[in-house]
């Protein structure tokens, strides 16, 4: 049986070469890569990638660009336990993952993460690109040095990423609008309130927000939708002042949470004894449950996050061992998430 040390020997090259032609990896000249692939198709040769891997003591690292979790929202910490897991699994391949975290609020901490993990110089990247013109400015840096990437919880499209893992953003706004519909008269006002001091820049939540509203321009143009921007998610005296303003001019049938952020409306209309006013958010953190269960909070969208980090890992390393590429697009589950269902989701 014809090994890799044996190819490497016949071809002169070491079985790190001989690894990256058989990986079609980049640093072989195609001098030696012709000759390399040339010996490999006189001997019929075929590869255990992962036999292989393991024989050469080959190691790999990927670099995890997530936001932190916070106290006021946790999501963030599902993602983080599905990657720490999925290494767990995989680390006989000597796989092993370095985290770079970042302020979802903050654009520059993004930035200053992501430039961190730019010079880690790691076999492959998994990014939750949750700002866009950053994003943009500096992928092109992991693209020169030919990393590959996975884009999870948010798409941005254009790029060269190996596959995204998530929800259709547009698609789950529009989900949201049509649950709404149902608990709404056909001439309802709709608040939208968005916690982000740059709204403009995060492309999930603009494509919810535009699901959301074309669902009602075409099925009941009779509805109309407001838009509130909440900068200081963090102080409470602001959003109920935020909300004041509005709902003591106009009467508010219905609100949306684009974000898993649902519990901090929901605790002003708890606060406020406002329980008329439907809410429909996204995400089983602690305290959106809590509003869930109490009737608060009618419907939450579940995009499944631990699975994202999960798989993300998992696609990167049967890449990286196994040579196998991913398909674009691993869609994430809208689980439609209501009082009586939350206990066994």
């Amino acid at each position: 049986m014809t090994t890799i040390k044996d190819i490497a020997k016949k071809a002169n090259v070491s079985t790190g070469t001989v690894d990256r032609v058989i990986h079609n990896r980049p640093g072989v000249s195609e001098k030696t890569k012709a000759h390399v692939q040339k010996i490999i198709r006189e001997h019929n040769f075929q590869i255990n990638t992962i036999a292989s891997t393991l024989a050469l003591n080959k190691s790999y690292k990927i670099g995890v660009l997530i936001p932190e979790a916070g106290t006021e929202n946790e999501f963030w910490s599902e993602p983080k336990k599905g990657i720490e897991n999925a290494i767990e699994e995989i680390k006989n391949f000597k796989i092993s993952a370095t985290f770079f975290m970042f302020n979802q609020f903050d654009s520059s901490s993004y930035q200053d993460a992501f430039l961190n993990l730019i010079e880690g110089n790691f076999d492959a990247v998994l990014i939750a690109p949750v700002f866009h013109k950053e994003t943009e400015k500096l992928i092109n840096q992991l693209d020169k040095k030919q990393i590959p990437y996975v884009f999870i919880n948010t798409e941005i499209k254009g790029f060269n990423a190996l596959s995204f893992i998530g929800q259709d953003s547009y698609k789950s706004g529009y989900l949201a609008a049509k649950l709404m519909s149902v608990m709404v008269p056909n001439n309802a006002q709709i608040l939208i309130p968005v916690f982000r001091l740059n709204k403009g820049n995060y492309s999930s939540i603009n494509n919810r927000i535009t699901g959301f509203k074309t669902f009602f321009k075409e099925k009941y143009a009779s509805v109309k939708i407001k838009d509130l921007a909440i900068p200081y998610f963090k102080s409470i005296d602001a959003i109920n002042s935020s909300l004041n303003d509005v709902l003591k001019d106009d009467i508010i049938d219905g609100i949306f949470v684009p974000s898993s952020s649902s519990f901090l409306i929901a605790e002003y209309l708890e606060n406020s004894q406002l329980n008329n006013i439907r809410l429909v958010g996204y995400d089983t953190n602690k305290k959106n449950i809590e509003f869930l269960k109490n009737d608060t909070i009618d419907f939450l969208i579940c995009q499944n996050p631990y699975n994202q980090g999960y798989k993300g890992i998992k696609l990167l390393s049967d890449y990286l061992v196994m040579n196998k590429t991913p398909k674009p697009i691993y869609p994430s589950p809208m689980t439609v998430v209501t009082k009586e269902n939350v206990d066994s989701i």
